[in-house]
């Protein structure tokens, strides 16, 4: 991505070098019109002054701005509690926005989190091919990724394996003798890819083939019954599922039970990341725990070091994945 530059913010505005420079520095008398003018085209294009990128680096304000999907997915709600564990600990405060997996509004809260001057950022991107994390890169903002990589290596995360969270999942299935197992996965993420990846290595280790009629990535807020059911209706259907995550997996075991199906004796089921809840289902999720507190923690830890020396090296921390085996497979 092109770095934007005051001269791009001139052009797009009409004005002159000049005053683009009077309003971003709150000098001279510009008219309320072309400051208005100027601001907008100035956001629409991510322009980041000079001296508001500096104050990023330096770390002064005590402030850090976290960008996750939403805190309604009790997954991230406790990855945050871990962030926060740690910061507010060394007196920092969160700013805290959900992008509900859209790249539009994960760029909005970015660029709102570097208007409020934090001093560096935890996100979890909502795409692998990111355009967002190239801009924080070239802006040199000090960030760390939490639950999701992205396709460039120069950078600070903290992951689970999420290949291998595929692949035990989709063993374990195999090794209960199942051979058509349906995979109810996510889209675009680093997650989404490398569990799909899993899920087709432990098929292939088998030597089963991969049947792309049952793999599904299910875009946000996209409803499970009606692909279970159309899944469910042909005679060559799945005995068991493994659902990208446990959230999933309860939308599942609600339609299974809606259609008279028994769990695991008609339907085993899998989830992952052993959400506080899965134990207390009928019948308990067998699920994968990916260290979800943990994960923040680590997150915070590693976005401090970057806060607090001069270190340049990146910092990249995988979780290994559990099995959780309980009465659902």
């Amino acid at each position: 991505m092109k770095r934007v530059t005051i001269r791009d913010v001139a052009k797009l505005a009409g004005v002159g070098i000049a005053t683009v420079s009077r309003v971003l520095n709150n000098k001279g008398e510009v008219s309320p019109t072309t400051r208005r003018r100027v601001l907008k085209a100035a956001k629409s294009l991510g322009y980041i002054p000079n001296s508001l990128a500096r104050s990023l680096i330096s770390g002064k304000t005590k402030k850090v701005g976290i960008v996750i999907t939403t805190l309604l997915n009790p997954f991230y709600a406790t990855v945050v509690t871990g962030i926060e564990s740690v910061l507010a600990s060394r007196g920092y405060t969160l700013a805290l926005y959900n992008s509900n997996e859209d790249p539009k509004k994960e760029r909005e809260a970015i660029l709102t989190l570097i208007e409020q001057r934090v001093d560096g950022l935890i996100l979890a991107p909502v795409e692998y091919e990111s355009e967002n994390v190239k801009y924080l890169i070239e802006h040199q903002i000090p960030f760390v990724l939490v639950a999701r990589r992205v396709k460039e290596s120069n950078v600070n995360f903290v992951v689970a394996d999420d290949f291998k969270v595929g692949k035990i999942a989709t063993e374990h299935l195999l090794e209960k003798g199942h051979r058509k197992i349906l995979f109810l996965n996510s889209w675009k993420s680093s997650s989404a890819k490398l569990r799909l990846e899993g899920y087709k290595e432990a098929l292939k280790e088998a030597g089963l083939s991969v049947n792309a009629k049952f793999i599904y990535s299910l875009a946000p807020n996209v409803e499970v019954k009606p692909i279970l059911e159309s899944v469910l209706s042909n005679r060559n259907r799945p005995t068991a599922i493994f659902c990208f995550c446990d959230s999933i997996a309860l939308e599942v075991v609600k339609v299974l039970k809606s259609i008279g199906l028994r769990i695991p004796e008609d339907m085993a089921v899998v989830g992952c990341d052993n959400l506080d809840y899965t134990e207390l289902l009928d019948p308990p999720l067998t699920t994968i725990d990916i260290s979800r507190f943990e994960m923040g923690v680590k997150a915070a830890k590693i976005l401090l070091e970057l806060l607090d020396s001069e270190n340049k090296n990146f910092i990249q921390h995988t979780f290994e994945p559990k099995l959780i085996i309980r009465e659902s497979t």
